[in-house]
């Protein structure tokens, strides 16, 4: 049981204690949401230090495109992910943003990419699950 001090939901505040079924699930969404940001995150410096032997995972050996693509990745999402976990609208922001950012990296150049063209095929499907949950907890407290 949350308390209004549970400082794991410091930001919700006294509003995040008696919150409606479809916003609490946004809240868990973000919160796993989160969690894939820093797996990713970890997947994009694992790529940059070059953990991974191989030609096709060397970070220097891949496109320009794909080398932005990973720093911004790396860069960008574990701030996006602190912010997601808080719940605070600047981690949707910008999490929306660096994904808009990384799709339109891996789209515009796909040769060199490889791997990361799945990752932002998965982006998308998460905005679009982050639009259909935040519809339907709109439509809930309308009623």
């Amino acid at each position: 049981m949350s308390s209004p001090y549970d400082p794991i939901d410091a930001t919700l505040g006294l509003a995040g204690t008696h919150m409606p079924l479809w916003q609490s699930r946004v809240i868990i969404y973000l919160r796993c949401l989160a969690g894939f940001l820093m797996v990713k995150t970890v997947y994009s410096w694992t790529l940059i230090c070059g953990v991974w032997d191989g030609d096709m995972s060397r970070f220097e050996m891949i496109s320009l495109a794909a080398k932005s693509a990973v720093i911004w990745a790396a860069i960008m999402n574990p701030v996006a992910a602190v912010g997601l976990w808080l719940g605070a609208s600047w981690g949707v922001v910008l999490w929306l943003v660096t994904a808009m950012v990384q799709i339109l990296i891996n789209a515009s150049a796909p040769e060199g990419v490889g791997r990361l063209m799945f990752v932002a095929a998965l982006e998308t499907v998460l905005v679009a699950g982050y639009a259909f949950l935040t519809y339907k907890a709109a439509r809930e407290s309308e009623r």
